[in-house]
């Protein structure tokens, strides 16, 4: 049996005023340096069927994504050339705890019996100055404010 992991990433069509509200909070607080902040949610299934046919599927459960509201991809797009003169930095939140009822949902409810794991999380991505350090900035920026390390964890996604 074959294992193959397939992300997804939903975010909004319209401005995230929780990202928004970050972003500026971050800023009041002195770190000028990050010049935008979004904020998406990611999905990460193992899977034992094939990729492609289990990604038109999922795209279509609206308990993740509803049309009206959300955008998604595949990939994250770590090194999008955006034209801008950005260094971007991915920072995944999870929660400690595995999400058992969403995992039980798409399974028993929705029929998705393929998927064996499921990780699930909050992808922030932030763009610093060229001049920034970056990777270092974004650490800081999780563990002061975009996290709560009683019931979170996170990692920079390369």
């Amino acid at each position: 049996m074959k294992m193959t992991a397939v992300e997804l990433i939903v975010g909004l069509k319209v401005p995230d005023n929780t990202a928004i509200t970050a972003f500026n909070t971050l800023q009041n607080i002195g770190y000028k340096q990050l010049k935008k902040l979004e904020k998406c949610d990611y999905y990460k299934f193992h899977i034992t069927e094939d990729a492609d046919k289990f990604r038109e599927r999922i795209s279509k459960t609206d308990i993740l994504i509803n049309a009206n509201k959300h955008k998604f991809s595949f990939s994250i797009g770590n090194n999008q050339d955006t034209g801008e003169n950005y260094k971007k930095v991915n920072i995944l939140v999870q929660e400690l705890d595995n999400p058992e009822a969403l995992l039980t949902t798409l399974r028993e409810r929705l029929g998705f019996n393929e998927i064996t794991k499921l990780e699930k999380g909050i992808l922030w991505a932030l763009s610093f100055d060229k001049n920034a350090d970056a990777k270092n900035t974004a650490k800081d920026i999780a563990k002061n404010l975009l996290m709560n390390e009683n019931y979170q964890k996170f990692k920079v996604i390369e």
